[in-house]
């Protein structure tokens, strides 16, 4: 990713880790910000998380980790074809494990900015985010250190009608300078079929990871989803809420609502697995 040709007057990245926004709700007595201490237990850093649910995502960061190896990978988008598939959860359990299992360091991005939601997941404040970013030029960039290897940007303002900003030259340079400082950019997106967000950010980023609700995504919705990112761009699929006995090994993970409240039971109920290397990348 090149930061060249890009219309002058952009953001500048250089000082990413200056904000000093409100601070999160999570924190330990020293004042810093403690992921393992947030509620969830869908999280793969919540001390009493399925052991094999984390090792799922481990499996994911693997697969990620050898397609950088082979193919330079560096940005993947995460998105899903409808809403309420889990499309959140993946990208921050994502993130958290290329951060964490495989030490590199990550950035983060909530690109929904129709309904955002990594910041209520995370417990972080959303008052500035990307679309304060894309909507001036300059500036610091609202991108938030939770450890020395993970980095937040969260939305920001509600969107209705983003796509001139997804779409634009500071997006691009965004993720071209972002690439020079980190070793993955997670980006979590609306959901492909439901709005063209996702489908006009796949040829900005390397690659693709599809969740998909085995309970309520029918074949011919999930093939339009493919269809709008492209086959070739697709790592892999993360197959949620299947019945155990359907698959030949467990994918501990529970659904997370794409505008919704996270639920407040049953959260490990639901499992689903991964399918990866789709196009060999």
């Amino acid at each position: 990713m090149s930061g060249a040709g890009y219309a002058a007057g952009a953001a500048s990245f250089g000082r990413l880790f200056d904000l000093r926004d409100a601070p999160p709700k999570i924190e330990r007595a020293d004042g810093a910000y403690d992921v393992a201490q947030l509620g969830d237990v869908r999280l793969v850093s919540h001390p009493d998380a399925d052991p094999l649910f984390v090792e799922q995502y481990r499996r994911l960061g693997a697969a990620l980790y050898q397609a950088q190896l082979q193919s330079g990978v560096r940005s993947v988008m995460v998105t899903s074809a409808l809403e309420s598939e889990g499309k959140t959860v993946s990208a921050v359990n994502l993130a958290l494990t290329l951060s964490r299992s495989f030490s590199k360091r990550v950035l983060l991005i909530d690109a929904d900015l129709r309904r955002p939601a990594v910041h209520a997941l995370l417990q972080l404040p959303n008052t500035v985010g990307l679309g304060e970013l894309l909507a001036r030029s300059g500036g610091r960039l609202p991108a938030r250190a939770l450890s020395p290897t993970l980095s937040v940007m969260t939305a920001g303002r509600h969107d209705p009608d983003p796509i001139a900003s997804l779409v634009s030259d500071g997006f691009q340079q965004l993720l071209a300078e972002a690439g020079d400082r980190y070793d993955w950019i997670v980006v979590d997106t609306p959901p492909v079929v439901l709005v063209p967000d996702a489908g006009l950010l796949a040829g900005r980023l390397d690659t693709t990871i599809l969740v998909v609700s085995a309970a309520t995504t029918a074949s011919p919705v999930a093939a339009k989803a493919v269809a709008a990112i492209g086959a070739a761009r697709i790592l892999g699929v993360v197959l949620n809420r299947a019945q155990p006995a359907d698959i030949a090994s467990g994918y501990g993970y529970s659904p997370y609502g794409y505008g919704r409240e996270p639920r407040r039971q049953n959260r490990t109920a639901d499992r689903g697995f991964i399918s990866l290397g789709t196009n060999g990348r």
